[in-house]
């Protein structure tokens, strides 16, 4: 095959890995879009009904350190399909359940299983021509939230009109109809992991990368305080739209959602950076504007235009560090990938479901201004580990790129 035809057919299963990452990832954030349709439907307050969020992201997080570290003995092309499988019946069966208990339990095996973005992150890393790996992890990261948010839409314009039962069935036949173009993106051989060690054995392996992976655990650091900003000031959004002085409507809240998939559309461009500058200087860069943004919220919250430019950067810089963080992970990590992936994105997790509980505590504290104000915290001490990051690397290798 010529190179002309290689990268041509690169860029079909890219194209076809990130739309099945994005449809993946979005089931993960239906109960935030639907929150209101399912109290109202299964009799119970919004409060009560939040819990069914709540387990979806639980599901999530003990599903990336249960499920991505066999990734790396399975090839991805068969543990994407029984997943992909698994999920689609627990879309299904979770939107015939009659009660909140029950839904939220569904929705824990939806995120359990629901994990397939990270997966494929990594079996793509492998499969793409080195010199572009930087620009892989960045468009597949944008897919990620390009899913997050354009999920949030879709769901939001359909609830009111089908109902929250017909749009998880929605996305249940979204997921099936992915699952033969994805199969043909993975049908490439692969390197796996043959040695003989227990299922365990290799759940202690990932934990214990950590320790043995200096890149990685810095970098999940650092993610974990970006991505707890982010989900801080995400998490308080339909809050903050529905009350004064907006008073938007629930519909008109899910639609600000497009700042964010704006902001997906544009984070493979950090990709490109990345192959050139190398990841801690894009993750830098982008740290920058991200503070930037977050001191911004404290001021332009009552701003719509404003306020829609700093949440469009925010957003940006979260999925751009994220990229150059990830990227950095797999590359000192080559032969154990997708366990270095799920550690890092299992760090991740824990600090966006940090965000997660201390954004309301903020918002109801303050309002948007105090959410500012932690997340401008939480990124001050990302900084200091970036810069203590920086510092180190330059003494192991100063006439090495980063």
């Amino acid at each position: 095959m010529s190179s002309s035809s290689h990268n041509r057919d690169w860029s079909v299963r890219l194209a076809t890995l990130s739309a099945a990452s994005a449809v993946a990832v979005s089931v993960i954030y239906l109960p935030q879009s639907l929150l209101t349709d399912m109290a109202a439907n299964l009799g119970v307050a919004p409060g009560v009904a939040s819990v069914i969020a709540t387990t979806v992201q639980a599901g999530y997080a003990l599903g990336i350190l249960l499920l991505v570290p066999l990734a790396d003995r399975l090839h991805p092309r068969r543990q994407v399909t029984v997943q992909s499988l698994v999920l689609a019946a627990a879309l299904g069966l979770s939107a015939l359940l009659p009660e909140v208990l029950s839904v939220a339990l569904g929705f824990l095996i939806v995120g359990l299983v629901a994990n397939i973005a990270q997966i494929i992150i990594p079996a793509a890393n492998r499969l793409s021509p080195p010199e572009s790996r930087g620009a892989t992890t960045g468009a597949l990261v944008g897919a990620v939230l390009i899913g997050i948010f354009g999920g949030r839409i879709l769901a939001s314009v359909l609830v009111g009109a089908i109902g929250w039962r017909a749009v998880v069935v929605v996305f249940a036949v979204l997921v099936l109809g992915m699952l033969p173009l994805v199969r043909r993106a993975l049908d490439a051989p692969l390197p796996l992991d043959d040695t003989p060690r227990s299922y365990g054995r290799l759940l202690l392996s990932t934990l214990t990368l950590a320790r043995h992976s200096p890149p990685l655990l810095q970098s999940g650091l650092m993610q974990f305080l970006v991505f707890a900003t982010f989900n801080a000031a995400w998490t308080v959004m339909v809050l903050h739209l529905t009350s004064a002085p907006h008073n938007w409507s629930v519909l008109q809240a899910g639609l600000f959602g497009f700042v964010g998939l704006a902001a997906g559309i544009t984070t493979p461009f950090a990709g490109r950076f990345i192959d050139r500058f190398g990841p801690l200087p894009v993750a830098g860069v982008f740290l920058a504007m991200m503070l930037a943004a977050t001191i911004a919220v404290i001021f332009d919250s009552h701003q719509l235009v404003a306020f829609g430019i700093t949440m469009f950067v925010l957003t940006w810089a979260n999925q751009s560090i994220l990229s150059a963080s990830q990227n950095r992970v797999l590359t000192a990590n080559p032969s154990v990938t997708a366990q270095a992936n799920t550690l890092f994105m299992f760090i991740v997790f824990l600090g966006g479901s940090s965000g997660a509980l201390l954004g309301p505590i903020a918002y109801a504290a303050g309002g948007m201004q105090r959410v500012g104000q932690v997340g401008s915290i939480f990124l001050l001490v990302s900084i200091v580990i970036w810069a203590l990051t920086v510092a180190g690397s330059r003494r192991a290798s100063p006439s090495s790129p980063s």
